[in-house]
């Protein structure tokens, strides 16, 4: 499976993002909430249909278009108060380790899904993968892993300890991105649907505490 994340996109703020983050789901019941397309347009908004019946947004994009790094579909992004910043801050302290969402696409094939996580310069970063592929036509809830240890977990920057702190003590962006499937050589244009986006803590916040003690290197894939 190749690695799927977002290239890094530089973007100046002088936002602080060490606050508290509790366990917050986005279920879109009041619009769209800012979050965006991957191409910073609004998503639709639907007030029925998701996987519980409930309001989703949605948005489309041609996977032909998808570069070496994936193709972002989604964005919650601290510059633009996505979700009112209830994604954003430290994800390390607040014991966050894990990202669901509910997720449906049209394309008909089966597809890579990946989350991005960075910092609200939209650096450092790191992307999850899933371990299996995500198929057309119907709601399914996806699960992202934020442990370092994680072999799913691909970081942008040194397989360290400090890095993967950098990214989860100042959480500002969260991106969901497919990959173009092999052998895609024309324009295919397909609908993605997003809804209750939810960050989880772990049962205790101990594991994510100790890991800037540890001093082993994450095995890398």
């Amino acid at each position: 499976m190749n690695t799927l994340f977002l290239m890094p996109i530089a973007i100046a703020t002088s936002v602080s993002l060490a606050g508290v983050v509790t366990p917050f789901t986005e279920t879109f019941e009041t619009g769209t909430n800012n979050w965006l397309m991957g191409t910073f347009d609004a998503p639709i908004y639907h007030t029925i249909g998701a996987l519980d019946g409930s309001a989703y947004i949605s948005s489309n994009a041609d996977l032909n278009s998808a570069g070496p790094f994936g193709l972002s579909v989604f964005r919650g992004e601290d510059h633009f108060n996505a979700s009112a910043d209830a994604f954003v801050g430290n994800y390390l302290t607040s014991g966050i380790n894990r990202i669901t969402f509910d997720f449906r696409h049209d394309a008909g094939i089966d597809l890579n899904v990946a989350l991005r996580v960075s910092g609200s310069n939209n650096f450092p970063g790191f992307g999850v993968e899933l371990p299996e592929l995500v198929g057309s036509g119907q709601w399914v809830t996806l699960s992202f892993d934020l442990d370092f240890f994680n072999p799913l977990l691909t970081l942008e920057g040194p397989p360290t300890p400090d890095f993967y702190n950098s990214v989860m003590e100042a959480v500002g962006n969260l991106q969901v991105s497919v990959e173009r499937p092999d052998g895609l050589d024309t324009p295919l244009v397909v609908g993605f649907d997003l809804d209750n986006v939810s960050i989880i803590p772990a049962p205790s916040s101990l594991t994510l505490l100790s890991i800037g003690g540890l001093l082993g290197i994450r095995r890398r894939r």
